[in-house]
């Protein structure tokens, strides 16, 4: 028959110990929440900051749906353009007609959207 040893439990004071440890440790985060509710006590939202919010909110879409269909230029040093996504759709589907040469195009302009900046030309010193 095998042995496993004996199970020794920690004994009366030691789990009376890690009983007073444990809740002083809950004290101390009640403590810590409470100290932060005083210091940052709540605000309910009143109607004129949910209207703010409401516009902003309407105000983000209206830029975003502008820009979803509308033409536009990205990067105009670059030559690169913002296209609404119906037109753009129809161009992907026209050139994946072939597959090749779309690939092929493809990295071409992600190699051209990529590259970096020109460097800026030297500026003489005031000194010279």
């Amino acid at each position: 028959m095998a042995s496993y040893g004996t199970y020794n439990s920690p004994g009366g004071f030691k789990l009376t110990l890690y009983g007073i440890v444990i809740l002083a440790a809950f004290f101390v985060m009640f403590l810590i929440v409470r100290g932060m509710y005083h210091e940052h006590p709540f605000q309910p939202i009143n109607a004129e900051r949910a209207q703010l919010r409401k516009k902003t909110r309407m105000e983000l879409t209206a830029k975003a749906t502008e820009a979803l269909n509308t033409a536009g230029w990205v990067d105009q040093n670059k030559k690169i353009v913002r296209l609404p996504v119906a037109r753009a759709i129809e161009l992907t589907i026209e050139a994946y007609k072939r597959p090749e040469a779309a690939r092929s195009n493809l990295i071409a302009r992600v190699q051209k959207a990529s590259a970096p900046a020109p460097a800026q030309p030297a500026q003489p010193s005031p000194f010279e």
